[in-house]
């Protein structure tokens, strides 16, 4: 287990090594093996290039522009990538020229969009693949799948987007309805599943996946809401798992994306004109401006191509309200301190755990391998 350091501008990790049986080594080996076990608690640390930076420290300047040329050597996964923001997200970087593999239930519309896709981009690397985020067990398959599509083998972005609305009514209309002896009905919880459990899923499995790219190519974006900030009345399960989906990058952003050196950033978009708004949402926001599609793509794009920023959340409001702009950073730095705290209280674990293997590595140099000859003899 390697320690965990972190500083202001880039992050250090040591390398521990650990000690193999003894019995069968050589004196000249066992010295050594435990003066790098010892010294490895102090000096054996490797630092990472400030470019390779997991937490900006500065907000983003969103009016800066980014090279999107980037995009070319990525390879993207997109969960629920037929239809809607993935859909518009995929489109982009088709353009751009990244090898982008979308996973969706919807395979009729995925692989219509992927063909045509293909025609109109001239970028052959754009897939699709089946894919059920509420099963663990599918989305192990897209990944391991998505990886054998990629020309290099390896995934370097991954976009937890699949998403649904509010379905079923937690809060009954007409509570009175019901006699007070008899239980309601169990409410649909697949907005949970889709929205937060699907979520837990994609980023267990891209914090795995994606160590087969190298440090700094690495990144993950949440797709929450501006329900993950705040209430949605007649939403209150859908505003729950993207008040999860925040609560989650604020977890993840510091670590592990530290130690795994994986960029974690989140979008929190308000309503767009895309098929999860059901039919009562339109009719609710008609004659009110809503956000705008173009800017949750140049938002995601940002995010991907700038590969300096890391730990930072963009909501994507109507553009008489602000367009693109950069929350909850004031709240996030506050919480700064306990994280490093945290993470500090870590890295004294794991030195005692290489401590500990030093003693052991002495126990067995100067005592047990003695006696073991001795029995021997």
């Amino acid at each position: 287990m390697r320690p965990y350091h972190i500083t202001t501008q880039f992050v250090n990790y040591s390398l521990s090594l650990r000690p193999r049986t003894l019995a069968s080594t050589n004196l000249h080996s066992v010295k050594r093996k435990a003066f790098i076990s010892y010294s490895s608690m102090f000096n054996t640390s490797q630092t990472l290039s400030t470019s390779d930076v997991y937490y900006s420290t500065t907000p983003i300047d969103l009016k800066a522009p980014y090279n999107v040329t980037t995009a070319g050597r990525k390879t993207i996964l997109i969960t629920g990538g037929a239809r809607g923001l993935g859909e518009g997200v995929l489109r982009n970087f088709a353009k751009l020229g990244a090898t982008v593999i979308v996973g969706d239930l919807n395979e009729t519309r995925g692989e219509s969009v992927i063909e045509e896709l293909r025609k109109s981009s001239g970028n052959l690397n754009v897939h699709f693949l089946p894919l059920d985020v509420t099963s663990y067990t599918s989305q192990c398959e897209f990944f391991r799948s998505a990886r054998k599509l990629s020309p290099t083998g390896k995934i370097t972005t991954v976009i937890a987007n699949a998403g649904v609305a509010e379905l079923g009514s937690f809060i009954e209309s007409s509570p009175t309805k019901i006699p007070l002896d008899v239980d309601p009905p169990e409410p649909d919880m697949t907005t949970v599943d889709v929205n937060f459990k699907g979520v837990l899923y994609t980023t267990k499995l891209a914090l795995h996946h994606l160590r087969s790219s190298p440090v700094g190519q690495r990144e993950l974006i949440l797709v929450g809401s501006m329900s993950s900030f705040a209430s949605g009345p007649m939403m209150a399960i859908y505003s729950a798992t993207k008040h999860g989906v925040l609560g989650l990058f604020r977890s993840i952003r510091l670590f592990p994306s530290k130690r795994d050196g994986v960029r974690i950033n989140m979008i929190c978009p308000y309503f767009v004109d895309t098929p999860i708004v059901p039919i009562g949402g339109k009719v609710m926001l008609a004659g009110l401006e809503i956000a705008v599609l173009d800017d949750v793509v140049d938002a995601v794009s940002r995010l991907v191509c700038d590969e300096g920023i890391a730990g930072r959340c963009l909501a994507i409001a109507p553009r008489q309200a602000g367009g693109v702009m950069e929350v909850g950073v004031q709240e996030m730095e506050s919480v700064d301190a306990f994280c490093r705290r945290v993470v500090i209280a870590m890295n004294m674990q794991s030195k005692m755990e290489i401590f500990t293997k030093f003693l052991v590595d002495i126990v067995w140099l100067l005592v047990v391998g003695p006696m073991l000859r001795l029995f021997k003899e």
